[in-house]
């Protein structure tokens, strides 16, 4: 496609665009991209890809463009998306690309539900990785020590992360239903999206839809710990098979045990076999997506040994529960979490591991559903969880009617009420300062975003190092 023009990225810093931009350009292909507030580390990866964000968003980025490739951020209005229209560019949305590119040819492994995706495809990845099968990959995220969270790969196994969110401006239907899967793997379903999602129903129907896309000889790989998940399991036209930490799951994680360096357990596979494995991750959430991770590899054909391996040599996700600044007595940690099922899980594994440490914690209200009121009195009870709250700004305050949108103010209310030292302010100096004010000797301090959080880690760190 290189002598018809470049392929042009139109939100090039969505995690997965990036990658898929970079792979393409190291097939040969020219790449252009463009976005709006890029931040690290996609913009840090997209410079040492040799790809130049081009911003703001204006038709003239779409020069030399043979293809367009349609973030699913963009709508009508956008100058390149109206330019696309005008000058009747072939366009299509990632997901499109990924299957006329790559999945077509591929076993897709699916791994979709609301919490706890890109951890479980990341350790999927390395774990088919370790075993010798070059799958291929995409993550929503960069894990530890890795420089792409993608690969095409040159063997038949693609670990994918499905997410549920709608495809583009012109495509509705959620992503993962472009991706064809041989095996889909289902951690769990919470209520998400509130900004293209009514209810808990309409996500659940898109998931039966997903599970009906499973050939005969594929596979539904199923948290068995979600009973709300039960449902499913009776329209899966296939093998189904049951992960989790209870002893009734087909593979599931016994004896564990909390070390200095991580957890170590057994793992019981849906063969029978059962085997010991140590990670360096922390909590049962993150237990629970090794655990799915390798069921899903056993049903790849990865040997007992290999799983045992790969579990090891998996180091986690860059933004989940990445450690970033230790000193005697001080961790700091940065995560991912943006939902209150997500932040009290965050939240008790930090326990876990620091029992005695007073813990401090910083909430970024970001996504679309958390910015508005629908977890009002959820969120307050999972940041409860800490000794010392700060919350910042309402992304996008100003797009949401007063009516609907977060009362951050009631939540440090509330917090205050529980005995919580709480606070809220749009100023990320001001929460570096309140973080890191009169810490005893023993402290944990963990940032909550799905976002750059105003650049609060690195100012952070900076008052730190002083």
């Amino acid at each position: 496609m290189g002598d018809q023009g470049s392929i042009h990225f139109c939100g090039i810093c969505g995690v997965a665009m990036s990658q898929v931009a970079a792979w393409l350009k190291s097939e040969g292909e020219q790449v252009s991209g463009s976005d709006e507030g890029a931040y690290p580390p996609i913009s840090d990866f997209l410079k040492a890809q040799g790809i130049e964000i081009r911003a703001p968003y204006r038709a003239d980025n779409l020069d030399g463009a043979g293809l367009a490739v349609i973030g699913n951020a963009l709508s009508r209005g956008n100058p390149e998306v109206e330019a696309i229209l005008e000058r009747r560019l072939p366009f299509v949305s990632l997901p499109q690309l990924l299957h006329q590119r790559i999945l077509a040819w591929k076993n897709p492994i699916v791994v979709a539900g609301t919490h706890g995706k890109t951890t479980t495809t990341a350790a999927l990845a390395q774990i088919l990785q370790t075993a010798g099968l070059s799958p291929g990959y995409m993550i929503g995220g960069l894990p530890v020590g890795w420089k792409s969270g993608f690969a095409a790969g040159e063997g038949r196994w693609f670990a994918i992360e499905g997410d549920e969110y709608d495809t583009a401006f012109f495509d509705k239907r959620p992503k993962f239903l472009h991706y064809q899967p041989r095996v889909v793997l289902l951690n769990n379903i919470e209520f998400d999206h509130a900004d293209i999602y009514s209810g808990l129903e309409e996500i659940y129907t898109q998931f039966a839809r997903l599970i009906q896309l499973l050939p005969r000889h594929g596979c539904l790989m199923v948290n068995g710990d979600e009973s709300n998940l039960d449902f499913l399991i009776q329209k899966a036209p296939c093998r189904v098979v049951r992960f989790g930490l209870q002893p009734t799951a087909d593979v599931r994680a016994e004896n564990v045990e909390l070390t200095p360096e991580g957890i170590r357990f057994k793992l019981h596979l849906s063969s029978g076999q059962e085997i010991q494995c140590a990670t360096a991750l922390w909590g049962d959430h993150q237990l629970r997506n090794l655990v799915g991770a390798a069921a899903a590899s056993e049903f790849a054909g990865v040997s007992a040994d290999q799983i045992v391996k790969g579990i090891a040599a998996f180091r986690g996700v860059q933004r989940r529960l990445e450690l970033k600044y230790h000193r005697r007595g001080l961790w700091v940690y940065d995560d991912f979490a943006h939902h209150p099922t997500a932040v009290k899980a965050t939240l008790a594994s930090l326990r876990a591991r620091h029992p005695q440490a007073y813990l401090a914690a910083a909430f970024e209200p970001r996504s679309n559903t958390m910015v508005r009121h629908y977890f009002q009195g959820e969120i307050g009870e999972a940041l409860s969880l800490a000794d010392r709250i700060v919350i910042g700004g309402v992304h996008r305050a100003d797009k949401i009617a007063p009516e609907q949108r977060l009362d951050v103010e009631q939540i440090v209310q509330e917090l205050r009420g529980r005995g919580r030292e709480a606070d809220s302010n749009t100023d990320a100096d001001h929460l570096a300062e309140v973080l890191t004010k009169d810490l005893p000797e023993e402290a944990v301090i963990v940032l909550m975003s799905n976002g750059a959080f105003s650049g609060l880690c690195g100012k952070l760190l900076e008052r730190l190092k002083e």
